[in-house]
């Protein structure tokens, strides 16, 4: 897009408090999807992989959602408004600490990181 003189940037936000976010519709979808997935595949999971799923989803989002929007707001004022805006935005304090060092890392260490956190399932 360069030559066209065009600046392309990334605004990558953590986790906020809006809807995307909401307990309640996120395990709304979770057991929606659940039942749509094939029987075997339900086995293979076991139900307390869901129930474990749902109660560390619904703990780890709100404790790291902020409910400052204005955060993301200012990022995106700034990437339009300034004469020479960052190249990437990384506005909340997850993405600034967890998200944004993650993306940097090797594929196989973010993996592990990621996956030493995961829920075992039923079926090894």
């Amino acid at each position: 897009m360069a030559p066209f003189g065009v600046k392309v940037l990334c605004i990558e936000p953590g986790f906020f408090k809006t809807n995307v976010t909401d307990s309640a519709i996120l395990t709304k979808n979770v057991k929606y999807l659940w039942e749509k997935m094939p029987q075997e595949v339900r086995d293979d999971y076991g139900t307390e992989f869901l129930e474990k799923s749902i109660a560390v989803m619904k703990e780890k989002v709100e404790k790291i959602s902020d409910g400052d929007l204005m955060k993301v707001v200012g990022c995106m004022e700034h990437a339009v408004s300034a004469v020479r805006p960052r190249h990437r935005y990384s506005p909340g304090w997850d993405a600034k600490l967890f998200w944004l060092p993650l993306s940097y890392m090797p594929t196989c260490v973010s993996d592990y990181i990621i996956t030493s956190q995961a829920i075992p399932i039923a079926k090894k």
